[in-house]
């Protein structure tokens, strides 16, 4: 949709946590695999360090804006701090948004420490599938977002749908000038990376299967 909705050049960044596959012609360099999209665009895969990837990417096909998808197990603050001290000059970060499932946090409430550092970390938030959840829930989620995170922008969607300009233009460097004041020496991330809790594996398989089952 941020493809479809934009008039500017944009290179997605996928970091998935398993297997990814793009079907269109891919130009593989050291950081980073590039696969054409229309419109100009490309989806980029990281294979190698991000900052040299985003310096690939600028030096081969001039985006005019970056967005960066990661997997949904990503720690945030790890890539902020990294854009803000090792990004080429001409890189400014814009600003973060988070997704949070309006039924899964209702249905779910117990949030895990990924999850809190996610939101806490995002300058926009929206809680999507805002249809699937009545006033009362909602209320409920959004006060345990705003708990969260209380100075974060919050948007109520169905189905992520939103005017992408409010996306953009973000007010990047007074919200980097607020983390690195509010950053004590205490709370500098560690180089410990939420993906050692977990592990990913594809089946491939011809069979019907039972969806209960599966589950």
């Amino acid at each position: 949709k941020i493809l479809a909705d934009t008039e500017h050049k944009i290179a997605v960044i996928m970091n998935e946590f398993g297997e990814i596959a793009i079907d269109a012609k891919v130009l593989k360099g050291k950081n980073v695999e590039i696969a054409e999209l229309g419109g100009g665009c490309v989806c980029c895969s990281l294979i190698g360090e991000f900052d040299r990837a985003v310096q690939e990417i600028i030096d081969k096909v001039h985006p005019d804006l970056i967005v960066v998808e990661t997997t949904g197990l990503a720690e945030p603050e790890a890539l902020i701090i990294d854009l803000q001290d090792n990004m080429p000059k001409m890189v400014r970060l814009d600003g973060v948004i988070a997704l949070a499932d309006a039924d899964a946090m209702f249905q779910f409430p117990q949030l895990g420490y990924v999850t809190k550092m996610q939101l806490e970390a995002a300058d926009i938030i929206l809680i999507n599938k805002v249809d699937l959840a009545d006033a009362g829930q909602l209320e409920q989620v959004e006060q345990k977002v705003r708990r969260i995170n209380p100075a974060a922008t919050i948007f109520h969607t169905v189905r992520s749908e939103l005017n992408t300009c409010l996306l953009f233009g973000i007010a990047a460097e007074q919200a980097a000038g607020e983390r690195k004041s509010a950053r004590s020496p205490a709370s500098e991330p560690h180089e410990i990376h939420a993906h050692a809790q977990f592990e990913s594996f594809s089946v491939t398989t011809d069979a019907t299967l039972c969806k209960d089952k599966f589950d």
